[in-house]
């Protein structure tokens, strides 16, 4: 496991290091829904969703990255249990929300921009980004 939760009072936090930008936020990704549900192992995806790795802030992708899972999880019940990074881009692979195969945990209200951080530390990224719960 390439992440680790962090305390801060009232929401949920997860720090996260990857040797490329692109599997930070496959990472971060695996944090935010081992946060919301358990059985998070692919038994058969019923679909992938790809998304763009690219702008100018690293933070404001991670974040945007995140809330957008976070959104389609919400909206549309896709429970994303796997993730490949590729230069500029993470592929999401989903399978459809199911309560008894994925016990929810947490419930996450919003990625926050509170000490939301990207930064390359030697031979590594690190990023830290704080949920609302």
């Amino acid at each position: 496991m390439a992440w680790e939760l962090i305390d801060h009072t009232g929401d949920v936090g997860v720090t996260a290091r990857a040797p490329t930008l692109e599997e930070l936020f496959a990472e971060s990704a695996r944090a935010m829904f081992s946060i919301i549900a358990e059985g998070l192992a692919p038994a058969s995806p019923a679909g992938t969703d790809s998304f763009a790795v690219a702008g100018s802030s690293p933070e404001e992708e991670l974040r945007d990255f995140l809330s957008e899972l976070l959104y389609r999880f919400s909206a549309d019940r896709r429970m994303y249990v796997g993730f490949t990074a590729a230069p500029g881009k993470v592929d999401a692979a989903w399978e459809l929300y199911d309560p008894v195969r994925h016990p929810l945990l947490t419930e996450l209200k919003a990625v926050t921009y509170h000490q939301l951080e990207v930064v390359r530390e030697g031979d590594f990224w690190k990023g830290r980004v704080i949920f609302d719960v």
